[in-house]
């Protein structure tokens, strides 16, 4: 899919082979994973298959009072941790952290348990992030909504390109942010990286973003190519633990919003 042209089909290979090459060693995928139903669990599984075919390093973190997957045959390019955390709200800034700290190259990708998006769009992404941009996001900014009926069907065969066949229209009628995004280590780390006062649901891919534009830095998405979201239910891991913590994150981001960028330097350094 990376790279291919309209030319003979030993160039389209050469030149597909070579820039999944380059991506392999450029790129790390990182997955911060709490499993709260049997679908995360599957949907984690296709996820990491359509994506092994990068041939990138790709972390998976689990953190949780038990493993729910340490029996998992994992890819062979996956590399499992479990951290014990009894907690019953999945502190999951913290451990994007903790996985970009362990990532060996520059360019990261964080991705959530349940999304699809086509090689030619993360290559798209690691080719803006390597032009200057600290955050990009490997597609236009629609974010598609599978329903439980094909996500059925899209587990058994992620037929990417049927996908994009049928014009699904997007879940929201803005460009979005969250799901899937890469950063430039360094240069997020210089933004603060993960803002971890963001605990558990909340608005932090929104945070994100605003964030690192505020303090200067480039953000950009794909000139094309959706994103796919796996339906799974919306269970603890999926909606705020209260009024009062909802509130709480949303005056996070408000205050971050409203800063300017010395206000905000200062108080990332707090």
């Amino acid at each position: 899919e990376i790279g291919v042209r309209l030319v003979g089909s030993e160039m389209c290979i050469r030149d597909r082979d070579m820039q999944l090459q380059d991506l392999k060693s450029q790129l790390t995928l990182v997955f911060p994973v709490r499993i709260d139903c049997e679908e995360r669990r599957e949907n984690l599984r296709v996820v990491l298959r359509q994506l092994d075919g990068l041939g990138c390093r790709m972390l998976v973190l689990e953190a949780d009072a038990v493993p729910a997957l340490g029996e998992e045959a994992w890819p062979d390019g996956v590399e499992y941790t479990f951290v014990e955390d009894a907690s019953k709200v999945f502190h999951r800034t913290r451990y994007i952290n903790e996985l970009l700290r362990m990532a060996g190259t520059e360019v990261v990708g964080v991705w959530d348990t349940d999304v699809l998006v086509g090689y030619a769009q993360i290559g798209e992404a690691v080719q803006r992030i390597l032009e200057g941009c600290t955050i990009a996001y490997p597609y236009n900014g629609q974010f598609v909504m599978l329903s439980e009926q094909m996500s059925v069907h899209t587990r058994k065969k992620p037929d990417l390109e049927y996908l994009r066949s049928m014009r699904l229209n997007s879940f929201f009628g803005r460009r979005l942010f969250g799901g899937a995004y890469l950063v430039h280590r360094q240069r997020y780390f210089q933004c603060g990286g993960e803002n971890e006062r963001f605990i558990g649901w909340s608005p932090e891919d929104a945070e994100r973003m605003h964030r690192v534009r505020i303090l200067g830095h480039k953000v950009a998405w794909t000139q094309s190519g959706q994103l796919y979201h796996l339906y799974h239910p919306r269970g603890a891991s999926s909606s705020y633990q209260s009024k009062d913590d909802a509130d709480r994150l949303r005056r996070e981001l408000v205050k971050i919003c409203s800063m300017d960028k010395e206000t905000l330097i200062s108080y990332l350094l707090k």
